[in-house]
This record gives C-alpha cells, sequence and structure tokens, in this order.
C-alpha cells in the first residue's frame, strides 16, 4: 500500500512539473552586425504585445542572448546598440 501511495504522489507531482513548462516560452538568438560580426553588448527588448509586460536582456561577447521564462504570446523584439 505504501508503495502505491508513493508511486501516485511521484507521478501526480510530475504531472504538475509537465503542465508549468507548457506555460513558458523562451526566446534566444545571435546578434549580428550586416558583415555578421557579433554585436557584443547589444540591448535586447521584447514586449509582449497583447499585455504591454517588457524583459530586456543584453547580448554577451558573442552577441548571443537568451530571453527565458517568458509568458506564451506574441512578443515585438527591439534591438539596440549604441553606433548602430
Amino acid at each position: 500500500m505504501k508503495t502505491l501511495l508513493v508511486v501516485l504522489v511521484c507521478s501526480l507531482s510530475c504531472v504538475g512539473l509537465l503542465a508549468q513548462s507548457q506555460n513558458t516560452a523562451q526566446i534566444q538568438g545571435t546578434i549580428q552586425d550586416a558583415t555578421g560580426a557579433a554585436v557584443a553588448g547589444a540591448e535586447i527588448k521584447a514586449t509582449q504585445t497583447a499585455t504591454g509586460a517588457v524583459r530586456i536582456v543584453t547580448a554577451g561577447d558573442d552577441g548571443s542572448y537568451v530571453l527565458a521564462n517568458l509568458p506564451v504570446g506574441p512578443y515585438r523584439l527591439d534591438v539596440s546598440k549604441q553606433g548602430f
């Protein structure tokens, strides 16, 4: 009986984790200039168009960025860097 209870609790816990993962999204990419060179330090601003919520990250030395744990929905991306 205890084994069945443990299995049941573990199964229900896993279902909850799967449901949570479907409520978020991720946007990732690399910022490059016209020649294909990485644009380090570029600011990436993601605005959820339905709510107006804004998230901002800065590109790394290789131009890469990740916007993780975003609410699911449509986004507008704006990228800026002084001199561009």
